[in-house]
C-alpha cells in the first residue's frame, strides 16, 4: 500500500529542514525523518536539492525502516518504548498540515503502530531496560534529590520517571517557556533558568548540549553525573561521572537475549512488509485518497 512512500533520514541535525507542503518532518533526539509521495515530490532533477545529506528509502524499504525505527529497533537504547509515544504524537491530526497527503499519513502511522505493538508484545517483552527514564532511575535509586540539565525531548522521557519515584527534581534550561510547560505538567519540581543557578554537590543528569558553567568545577562537586550527550566520555577519570557509552556498556547484560531476538526479528519484519505489499494487490494506486 505504500509504494509511493519516500523517507529521508539523517542522524546528524539538519541545519535547514526541509520547508515544503508536500513534506512532513517528524525530528527526535536521535533522528530527523521526512515523508513525502513520489507522485507529489517526484525525485528528479528540481527536487533532488532536497535530498542532498539525507538517507533515501522509497516504497516498501521505507516502511521497512520506518517500523524498525518506531518499534525501537534502531534506537540507541535497543528496544526503547518513548519512540513509540513520539511517533504517535507527532501525527496527531492536529500535528499535520492538513493536506490528503496528511490524511493518509495518518493511515500510515495507525500501520506502524499497531504493527509496532505486535512487534513488542512477541519479542521486546522483558528485553533489559528499555526507556531513557528507567535507565536514569536505576543509577539515582539511592540520590533522592536530582538536578536535570535540559528541557529538550529527552527530558519528557526522564523527568516523569524521577517524579514518579518521588525525587526532589531541580531542571534548569534556557528556554523560559518550555520551564513553565514543563512547571505546569509536574508541579512539585523547581526551574530555573541557567543564568539562575550554580551547580553543587548533587546527583546531575545531563540531558542537554549546552552547558555554560564551569564544567571541572561541576564535576569536582557532584556526587554523580549522568552525561546523555552523544560525544560524552572526555572525563573517564572520574568514578563518579557516567558518560553515554558506559551507560550504554552497562546494558550489555542483555546483549546475548538482544542478539536472539534481533535475528527473529529479521524474517518477522518481512513478513509484516509483505502484509502491506500484499494490499496493494487491492488497491493500485496505493495512497488511494492522496489526490482526491
Amino acid at each position: 500500500m505504500w509504494s509511493n512512500l519516500i523517507l529521508l533520514h539523517a542522524t546528524d541535525p539538519k541545519t535547514q529542514i526541509l520547508d515544503d507542503s508536500r513534506v512532513e518532518v517528524w525530528q527526535t533526539c536521535q533522528r530527523t525523518l521526512a515523508f513525502t509521495d513520489k507522485r507529489i515530490f517526484p525525485m528528479e532533477e528540481e527536487n533532488k536539492r532536497f535530498f542532498d545529506g539525507w538517507e533515501v528509502y522509497q516504497g516498501y524499504d521505507a516502511y521497512r525502516f520506518l517500523l524498525e525505527v518506531v518499534a525501537g529497533l534502531r534506537s540507541k537504547l535497543f528496544g526503547e518504548s518513548e519512540i513509540q509515544a513520539q511517533f504517535r504524537d507527532r501525527f496527531r491530526e492536529e500535528n499535520t498540515n492538513g493536506s490528503n497527503f496528511a490524511l493518509s499519513l495518518l493511515r500510515l502511522r495507525d500501520q506502524i503502530l499497531e504493527q509496532t505493538k505486535q512487534i513488542r508484545s512477541k519479542y521486546l517483552t522483558g528485553i533489559g531496560r528499555q526507556t531513557y527514564g528507567s535507565v536514569t532511575e536505576s543509577y539515582l535509586q539511592n540520590h533522592k534529590e536530582v538536578t536535570l540539565l535540559g528541557t529538550g525531548k529527552l527530558v519528557d522521557s526522564i523527568l516523569p520517571y524521577l517524579v514518579s519515584k518521588q525525587k526532589q527534581v531541580k531542571l534548569i534550561g534556557r528556554n523560559q517557556n518550555r520551564l513553565l510547560e514543563l512547571n505546569q505538567l509536574y508541579p512539585n519540581i523547581t526551574t530555573y533558568h541557567w543564568e539562575d543557578y550554580q551547580p553543587k554537590n548533587e546527583a546531575i543528569v545531563i540531558a542537554s548540549s549546552f552547558l555554560p558553567f564551569n564544567w571541572d568545577e561541576m564535576i569536582r562537586s557532584a556526587s554523580i553525573i549522568l552525561d546523555f550527550r552523544e560525544n560524552s566520555g572526555t572525563y573517564t577519570g572520574y568514578n563518579h561521572y557516567i558518560p553515554l557509552s558506559q551507560i550504554l556498556n552497562d546494558l550489555q547484560e542483555t546483549d546475548e537475549q538482544i542478539q536472539t531476538v534481533k535475528m527473529d526479528l529479521q524474517y518477522f519484519l518481512t513478513e509484516l512488509t509483505r502484509e502491506r505489499e500484499e494490499e496493494q494487490l487491492h488497491i493500485l494506486n496505493g495512497w488511494e485518497d492522496l489526490l482526491v
